[in-house]
């Protein structure tokens, strides 16, 4: 079998953008909604990504930079009934509209969905908001941190013993929603062509992080309480060891490996890769359930052989015997893999500040299709080209 990297198609090498002609109409800020637009963006939609006139600092920004690329941007009031005319306009020639707006802002500019769909019946209206329509909170200002502690996510993230549970790294609020968005607005295309009927996508940070929980979930199932918190073990109702992080050279804060024996499989491997094949007859660590019992004696086991390799030795001489193995990486030492590079993942692009940096990429491969990721325009920048090509100004 073949196992070359797949790296993803260039648009230059003749492979279509899959969503080229798509028009979206941004009206997205902060994370969750520019994430979603981005993903339309690498994906071939030509994004225009609205910003009030004056604005340049965001620019500069790397979080603007990380949320934003591939798009063009115009300036526009749309608190001016001159900038109000030119969104109405720009909406009857979108396919999609995206907006994140605090609840009731959107309202307020005259541009919620019952006034969008008098204008253009086709479109796709997508709306983010920290906590959904229609409840008790749905006034409410929100973001990733308070999604996540309100939806479950963080009362299960730390260690057991812990004072206080701990916010989940990734913004699984902010740019968890915007994937999610992205599937509701990619169906909602779907079904426009099916049927020709546009329609509105709404989803809340809070309600997507809940469902995401889903496996989380069978402790209240199970036993009828809250699940615990299970630091870095795996947090299923049958307890499992090996499963965690283990200490290898040179012994820094980042030199761990995790490893995860989910079967009966996977240990007999493990013995075999470390040389403890003296304990495949242990009758008190023979199967799953009797390991999680023995958790301390199985760490100290495998802790033995970790100490003695670093972290990559760790994973690669595991991964090849079939055990499941992930070296604990940094941040920086993801941004630099040459792999991720070479394969797209990430991609350099100019930064007004910084110069050349690196920016997370669009992750999935198509066979016939390409993706593109550019450095965002500057706020505004784009104003007089994308009213010439939308609007024939």
């Amino acid at each position: 079998m073949d196992s070359t990297p797949e790296t993803p198609p260039r648009a230059d090498a003749g492979h279509a953008l899959p969503l080229s002609g798509i028009r979206v109409l941004d009206l997205t800020h902060q994370v969750a909604g520019p994430s979603a637009t981005m993903a339309l963006a690498m994906m071939g939609a030509d994004v225009v990504k609205v910003v009030p006139p004056g604005v340049t600092d965001s620019y500069d920004s790397m979080a603007f930079y990380l949320n934003n690329a591939s798009k063009r941007s115009i300036a526009l009031d749309l608190k001016s009934e001159d900038g109000y005319r030119t969104a109405c306009e720009l909406v009857a020639r979108a396919d999609v509209m995206v907006e994140n707006f605090a609840p009731g802002v959107i309202e307020r500019l005259r541009l919620d969905y019952d006034v969008v769909r008098g204008i253009n019946e086709s479109i796709v209206y997508a709306q983010i908001k920290g906590f959904a329509e229609g409840t008790d909170y749905a006034a409410y200002a929100c973001f990733d941190p308070i999604a996540q502690a309100y939806s479950g996510a963080t009362s299960i993230t730390g260690e057991p013993d812990a004072p206080l549970p701990t916010k989940p790294g990734p913004d699984v609020g902010d740019t968890g929603t915007g994937m999610v968005a992205l599937s509701g607005i990619l169906a909602a295309l779907f079904h426009r062509q099916r049927t020709g009927v546009g329609q509105r996508v709404s989803l809340s940070m809070t309600d997507q992080i809940a469902t995401s929980l889903r496996i989380h979930f069978a402790w209240p199932i199970v036993y009828g309480r809250p699940t615990p918190r299970f630091g870095n073990d795996a947090p299923f109702v049958e307890r499992t060891a090996p499963s965690g992080l283990f200490p290898c050279r040179p012994f820094g804060p980042d030199d761990h490996v995790h490893i995860h024996c989910g079967n009966d499989k996977h240990w007999r491997s493990l013995l075999g890769a470390i040389g403890r094949e003296d304990l495949l007859d242990d009758e008190e660590l023979a199967t799953v359930p009797k390991r999680g019992v023995a958790r301390d004696r199985v760490a100290e086991v495998v802790t033995a052989w970790t100490s003695t390799v670093t972290k990559q030795e760790a994973m690669e001489t595991l991964g090849a015997a079939g055990v499941p193995a992930g070296a604990l990486r940094t941040t920086m030492e993801v941004m630099h893999d040459p792999d991720l590079r070479a394969r797209g993942i990430f991609v350099p692009v100019e930064h007004p500040v910084h110069g050349e940096v690196l920016i997370p990429g669009w992750p999935v491969v198509m066979s016939e299709s390409a993706v593109r990721v550019t450095a965002p325009s500057a706020p505004g920048s784009d104003t007089a080209e994308v009213l010439r090509e939308w609007l024939a100004r």
